[in-house]
């Protein structure tokens, strides 16, 4: 697989640990006026430093946050999980649903304000992913064609993903799922 989803350092440990259920996305400056697309089902997750903010992580999941620096290497990337995008939904348009989701994900309210009052003429996506764990970690290095605000990346390099295990087991993303769209009154796009 070479293609990758980035996100925050932090949210890719919290997915890695179970501890996050969702991401949120309108897209990256490069993405323009059509916002962001789901143009790939299955990707690796590519850990970012970008626009990433201890402030916009509630206090809780902090640890999350220092094992991201911890792990940051200057000049490589390390990819650890892989994904499928099992849903992909329209946020709802009062973020209240979303800051009552908190057991759901690591952001704090100013970061989910944020993200509804960011490029309002954009809808908030919610994608389900299907987290992996690679069997070990790929370390790369951070080439020039990865920087920047966007939010897929074609790596020059192909990761193989067999042998991924899942973070968490069918039964617990089957209730991790319901949570989602029982929390968020969500239906599929």
């Amino acid at each position: 697989m070479d293609v990758a989803l980035k996100e925050w350092a932090v949210v890719v440990e919290a997915l890695a640990s179970g501890r996050q259920l969702l991401l949120l996305r309108k897209g990256g400056i490069v993405e323009g006026r059509r916002g962001f697309e789901v143009r790939h089902t299955a990707f690796l997750l590519f850990p970012t430093f970008e626009h990433q903010h201890a402030s916009f992580i509630r206090s809780d999941a902090q640890d999350l946050f220092q094992r991201a620096q911890a792990l940051y290497q200057p000049g490589k990337l390390r990819i650890e999980l892989c994904a499928d995008a099992a849903d992909v939904f329209t946020a709802p348009a009062d973020p209240s649903r979303l800051l009552s989701a908190a057991p759901l994900h690591i952001w704090n309210e100013r970061y989910i304000q944020q993200r509804y009052e960011y490029r309002p003429d954009l809808p908030l996506n919610v994608i389900l992913p299907r987290a992996r764990r690679l069997p070990k970690p790929a370390i790369l290095p951070m080439r020039p064609s990865y920087a920047g605000c966007k939010s897929w990346v074609n790596l020059t390099e192909d990761i193989d993903v067999s042998g991924a295990l899942p973070v968490l087991s069918d039964d617990e993303f089957a209730a991790a799922r319901e949570s989602v769209m029982d929390a968020l009154s969500l239906h599929p796009a």
